[in-house]
C-alpha cells in the first residue's frame, strides 16, 4: 500500500466524472426528494432549498449516518464552496465557506451555531469546533453573506446550523418510546465508538431524548503509511433533551450537549505540524483536556400575530494545557502550563408572520439579538497570555427581512441588520507599557435585496445584492504581543470590514425524468464579493486594516432521485486575490468536484454506492502549490426489513480506496490512507 503524492489531472477527473453522471443518473428510494428539495428552516420563513434567493445546502439524518464520519468537517465534502480545513484530527478543524476560514483559527468570517447557541473559539495552533458527529440530524449550510441579515456580520462567508437529534426525529405517531445501542469501528488509527441512545413520549405534552456517545482512536497513516501524530484521541459525548408542549401551538424545548476529551502527551499543533529545517515536530507535545458545551432553551408559539422564536443559550469552549515538551527550547508563554476560553451567552427573539399589501402578499420576520462574549487566558501563575488577550464583546442587534410575492412568479427579499458593538480588553499585563483595556464602540449596518423569478414550472432565476459589515473580534482589537522577540503594538483604530456581494443563479426541476418516481434538481450559483479595509496581521502590528480583495467564483449542484438509484454532483471553481499586493488569497480553495453514485433498494433494506471527490492544482505564489487529488470511497448498508433481524442496522464503508497520499491546500498535513468503517446497530421500539 502507498501511493506517493502524484498530480492529479482535475480536468480528465471532472471528464469522466461527468460521463459516468450522465450514463447512471438514475438515483434514494421510497423517499424521492432531493437534497435540493429539503426544508430550510434557517431563512426565517420555512422554503424548499431550491427556492431561495442564497446558495443552501440541508444535510439529513441519513447522510449523516452513512457517513460514519469522525469528525464534523467530513460531511462538507458534498457542499460546494464548503471545506473543514485544519487537519483530520479530531481538535484541529475549523470551516472555510468560499475561501473565508483561515487556520490556525477564524473565529470572524463564519457564523457557526449549534442549537441556536453559536460557537466561537481561537487559540493558537487549534481548531474552532468540538463536537461528536453522532448528536446531529440536521445540518444547514447557508453561503453567501446574504445571510448576515438573521444571523450576524460575521457571515461575511455564511453560516453553518447545526441541530441535534430529539425524539421527534426516531418516534412515529403512537409510539412512546425507543431505544438504540450501536457499537463503530475503524481500521485507520484503529479505534471506534460505542453510542446509546433513547427516546420517549412521556405523555402527549412532554418528551424526553438522550444520547451518549464514547469514541476512542489512535494516531492514523497518510496512504504513505506516515503516522499522523497527535491524531489519537478519546471523548466523550452526549445530548440530553426535553420537549414540552404547553398547547398546540406553544412549545418549550431544553437541549444541554457536552463534549469531553482528556488526552496525555498529544500533539501541540493540531492544525498541523511545523518543521523548521531538522527540527521536526517543532512545537512538541502537550497533555490537553478540552470541554465543549451548550444549553440552549428554545420556546416556539404560533399566535395570531404571527410565529415567535426565543432563544436563550449559552456555550463554552474550555482547554486546559499542562506539561507541554518545547523539544527545540522555542520558549514563551506558549509553552507553560495555561487556561484558555470562550463564553458566550445570547437572546434571540424573533416573529414571522404573514401580511398583505394590496394585491402583494408576503412574510415579514424581524427580532433583535443580544449577546455577551467573555474570552479567557491566563497562565496558571495568573499572568496573563499576550497572545490569547481577555476581554468581553457585547452585541446588539436588531434586524427585518420581508419576502414579497408579486403573484407572478417575483418574489422580492429586502432585509437590513443593525448592530452595536461594545468590546472591552482585559486587564493591562504589566510587563507592557501598552494600554491593554481600551474600549472599542462600533455601529454596523448590513443592507441586502434578494430576489426569486419562477420562469416556469422547471426554471428559476435567483441573487442578491448585499453589503456586510465585519466588526474586529477579540483576538484582532487585544491581541498586542508575539510569542516571540519583541512584543507587538495592540491595534488601535482599526476599522470594520466592509463586503460588497452579488449573487446570479439559476434552478432548474422536474420530475418524470425517467419513471413517475423520480425526481431531478439543480442550481448554478455566480457569486463576487469585494472587500474593504481587510483585517490581517503581519510582525509589527498584531492586527491592521489593509485596503481591499475580491473572490468571485461559480458553484454547481445537482441530484437525482428515482426508485432505486440516486446520484448528487456537487463542484465549485473560485478565484481571489488579495488586491493591496496583489497576491492569491491566502484562503482560497481549490477548485473540487464531488460525485456520488448510489443504489437503495426499499423492499430489502439493502443501500450501496460509490464517491468521487477530485481537487485541481493550486498556486499561491513564491513556490506555494499544491499538487491535485482524487479519492474515492465505497459504501454499503442493509435495515432487514423484517425476518428475527428487523431492527438490526449494518454499515460499511472504505473511504481512499487507493490508498492515494494527498494534502488539501488549506489543510497543514496529509489526509487519511486506506480507511475501513463500519456500524452495527440495533433498535427497539416500544
Amino acid at each position: 500500500m502507498g501511493n506517493h503524492t502524484q498530480r492529479a489531472c482535475f480536468g480528465t477527473t471532472t471528464a469522466m466524472a461527468l460521463v459516468l453522471a450522465a450514463v447512471a443518473v438514475p438515483v434514494h428510494a421510497q423517499d424521492t426528494t432531493t437534497p435540493l428539495g429539503r426544508i430550510v428552516f434557517g431563512w426565517g420563513t420555512d422554503q424548499v432549498a431550491l427556492d431561495t434567493p442564497l446558495a443552501v445546502t440541508v444535510i439529513d439524518q441519513e447522510e449523516i449516518e452513512q457517513e460514519q464520519a469522525t469528525t464534523v468537517g467530513e460531511f462538507f465534502d458534498s457542499v460546494p464552496g464548503v471545506q473543514g480545513i485544519g487537519s483530520e484530527r479530531v481538535g484541529g478543524q475549523t470551516l472555510n465557506i468560499r475561501g473565508w476560514g483561515s487556520v490556525p483559527s477564524d473565529g470572524g468570517h463564519v457564523v457557526v451555531q449549534q442549537d441556536g447557541a453559536t460557537q466561537t473559539y481561537q487559540q493558537y495552533r487549534m481548531g474552532t469546533i468540538f463536537t461528536d458527529p453522532n448528536l446531529f440530524c440536521n445540518i444547514e449550510v447557508l453561503r453567501g453573506p446574504a445571510s448576515a441579515t438573521l444571523y450576524g456580520s460575521a457571515a461575511i462567508g455564511g453560516v453553518v446550523r447545526f441541530e441535534t437529534c430529539d425524539a421527534d426525529d426516531y418516534l412515529t405517531e403512537g409510539q412512546t418510546s425507543q431505544f438504540r445501542f450501536s457499537a463503530a469501528g475503524e481500521t485507520n488509527g484503529e479505534g471506534g465508538n460505542v453510542g446509546l441512545r433513547y427516546a420517549s413520549r412521556l405523555d402527549e405534552d412532554l418528551d424526553v431524548f438522550a444520547n451518549l456517545n464514547y469514541r476512542a482512536a489512535d494516531d492514523f497513516v497518510d496512504g504513505d503509511g506516515t503516522e499522523i501524530g497527535g491524531s489519537a484521541f478519546t471523548a466523550l459525548s452526549g445530548v440530553v433533551s426535553g420537549t414540552y408542549r404547553f398547547s398546540s401551538t406553544r412549545q418549550l424545548r431544553v437541549i444541554y450537549e457536552r463534549w469531553y476529551s482528556d488526552i496525555d502527551d498529544t500533539a501541540y499543533e493540531q492544525t498541523g505540524t511545523s518543521n523548521f529545517g531538522p527540527m521536526t515536530n517543532a512545537f512538541g507535545n502537550v497533555d490537553r483536556e478540552t470541554t465543549d458545551q451548550t444549553l440552549s432553551f428554545i420556546y416556539e408559539s404560533a399566535e395570531s400575530f404571527g410565529d415567535l422564536n426565543v432563544t436563550l443559550a449559552y456555550a463554552s469552549t474550555d482547554v486546559a494545557q499542562t506539561n507541554a515538551t518545547d523539544p527545540y527550547s522555542l520558549g514563551g508563554q506558549l509553552f507553560e502550563d495555561s487556561d484558555y476560553g470562550y463564553g458566550t451567552l445570547s437572546l434571540d427573539a424573533r416573529v414571522t408572520e404573514d401580511f398583505l399589501l394590496g394585491s402583494v402578499a408576503g412574510d415579514l420576520t424581524y427580532g433583535a439579538t443580544l449577546s455577551r462574549q467573555e474570552r479567557t487566558g491566563r497562565l496558571r501563575n495568573g499572568d496573563l497570555i499576550g497572545f490569547h488577550p481577555e476581554g468581553t464583546q457585547t452585541i446588539a442587534a436588531a434586524f427585518v427581512q420581508a419576502d414579497f410575492d408579486f403573484g407572478n412568479g417575483l418574489v422580492l427579499t429586502p432585509g437590513v441588520r443593525f448592530e452595536w458593538h461594545m468590546s472591552q480588553g482585559g486587564p493591562d499585563d504589566p510587563a507592557f507599557a501598552t494600554d491593554l483595556g481600551e474600549d472599542v464602540e462600533m455601529a454596523l449596518i448590513s443592507p441586502k435585496v434578494a430576489f426569486t423569478y419562477e420562469i416556469s414550472e422547471e426554471w428559476g432565476l435567483f441573487g442578491s445584492l448585499s453589503r456586510t459589515q465585519r466588526g474586529p473580534t477579540l483576538d484582532e482589537l487585544y491581541t498586542y504581543t508575539s510569542s516571540q522577540g519583541a512584543p507587538r503594538t495592540q491595534a488601535t483604530g482599526l476599522d470594520p470590514e466592509t463586503a460588497d456581494s452579488v449573487e446570479l443563479g439559476f434552478t432548474y426541476t422536474t420530475a418524470g425524468l425517467f419513471n413517475p418516481n423520480d425526481a431531478f434538481d439543480a442550481r448554478v450559483t455566480a457569486f463576487y464579493t469585494h472587500v474593504e479595509d481587510l483585517i490581517v496581521t503581519d510582525t509589527t502590528v498584531a492586527y491592521r486594516n489593509v485596503d481591499e480583495a475580491e473572490l468571485y467564483g461559480l458553484e454547481i449542484e445537482a441530484a437525482y432521485v428515482g426508485d432505486t438509484w440516486f446520484a448528487d454532483f456537487a463542484a465549485s471553481v473560485m478565484k481571489g486575490r488579495n488586491l493591496t499586493d496583489d497576491t492569491v488569497w491566502p484562503d482560497l480553495p481549490q477548485d473540487n468536484l464531488h460525485l456520488t453514485l448510489g443504489r437503495s433498494d426499499p423492499t430489502t433494506g439493502i443501500t450501496y454506492g460509490w464517491t468521487l471527490n477530485a481537487f485541481a492544482d493550486i498556486d499561491y505564489g513564491v513556490g506555494n502549490s499544491f499538487a491535485g487529488y482524487a479519492t474515492h470511497d465505497l459504501f454499503a448498508s442493509w435495515e432487514p426489513q423484517s425476518g428475527s433481524l428487523q431492527g438490526l442496522e449494518f454499515r460499511v464503508g472504505v473511504d481512499n480506496v487507493l490508498d492515494r497520499t494527498y494534502r488539501n491546500a488549506l489543510d497543514g498535513e496529509n489526509g487519511r490512507g486506506l480507511t475501513g468503517r463500519f456500524t452495527v446497530a440495533r433498535v427497539w421500539d416500544f
